[in-house]
């Protein structure tokens, strides 16, 4: 009885200072949106649509599921309007020629741990082994490949390098002998360790902007429809702040977006280790991409000579500091 009028009186303070008090007068624009991974990193999107926080900024969003590489198709497409999809598939499709483009970050740390069986007693003693991470291109693969730059081990000469479908595969293959190493996300990461699976490398605390989660569209889109953006990115924001500041109303969201009680230890994990990670001022890094460029011209050399710049649209993020927006959320 004491927590449901603890969140009963959540919610009285949350709609009071963030919820309208008379929501626009135009008709609220009807857009389509997606997230590309029922993951704990993934939150502002499920907050903005079930807190109302898009209606707020006069958006009517249908927010669906879209993963993997069908993500860029359908912005490309033009089924879904925008995006919140991890930066390293979005800066690799306009590598390509797509005409996608990154208009801010909400993550930008890649928050992982290399797991490896007992017999491993350091990262020296990988060489020769084999170490899973997930799908090429995504971001625990670009996880794994810094870890193995940082250590000095060469992927596929020193070490097997074997890319997955995702967390629940790296952790099924150390739990089967199929690997000695994996790239793991929390809260994966303490079942690996309670598994006996000890973190050998911690890549979160490598000092590497990284465009892990971002918001993204079509640059034709962005171009025609400048207030929307804002109003996306400022929804954006605004959810994240929530998210830091009152966990009593988001985190029954996540439960219900990850599929698992409201009780369940991972949320308040979760919470713990992303929530700090997440970044209301949503300005992108250009090493990060610089990385990942890097990373492409391997395949493409002529990606080597693109400029990192070209892969973000700064103009919205730019005009909502000049207007004092991030500054103003902070004092709310």
């Amino acid at each position: 009885m004491r927590a449901a009028l603890k969140n009963f009186i959540a919610f009285i303070l949350f709609a009071a200072f963030f919820l309208p008090s008379d929501l626009p007068a135009a008709s609220p624009r009807k857009l389509r949106a997606a997230f590309t991974a029922f993951a704990y990193a993934n939150p502002p999107f499920w907050i903005a649509k079930d807190l109302r926080v898009f209606e707020k900024y006069g958006l009517d969003v249908e927010l669906i599921y879209v993963g993997g590489a069908r993500n860029m198709q359908a912005l490309i497409g033009g089924s879904i309007d925008f995006s919140q999809a991890g930066g390293a598939s979005v800066v690799s499709a306009a590598a390509q020629g797509a005409e996608v483009v990154i208009l801010g970050t909400v993550f930008k740390r890649l928050i992982f741990g290399v797991h490896a069986a007992p017999q491993i007693k350091d990262v020296g003693d990988l060489k020769g082994k084999n170490i899973a991470a997930g799908t090429v291109g995504g971001n625990s693969y670009f996880a794994g490949q810094l870890f193995l730059a940082k250590v000095g081990l060469v992927p596929n000469q020193d070490v097997t390098f074997r890319a997955l479908g995702g967390t629940p595969e790296v952790l099924s293959a150390l739990q089967h002998g199929q690997v000695q190493a994996g790239v793991l996300s929390p809260p994966s990461t303490t079942i690996a360790s309670r598994m006996g699976f000890r973190q050998i490398f911690d890549i979160a605390n490598l000092d590497l902007p990284f465009p892990t989660i971002s918001v993204a569209s079509t640059r034709r889109f962005a171009q025609e429809n400048p207030e929307t953006i804002l109003n996306v990115l400022r929804a954006t924001a605004e959810a994240i702040y929530i998210y830091k500041t009152q966990p009593e109303l988001t985190l029954p969201v996540v439960a219900k977006y990850m599929r698992v009680p409201k009780d369940d230890p991972a949320l308040r994990e979760s919470y713990e280790s992303y929530g700090k990670q997440l970044d209301q001022n949503l300005r992108t890094s250009f090493e990060g991409i610089k990385f990942i460029l890097d990373f492409l011209a391997e395949q493409r050399v002529a990606v080597k000579s693109k400029n990192p710049a070209d892969f973000v649209d700064l103009r919205f993020v730019s005009k909502l500091e000049d207007e004092g927006f991030f500054k103003r959320l902070v004092t709310k």
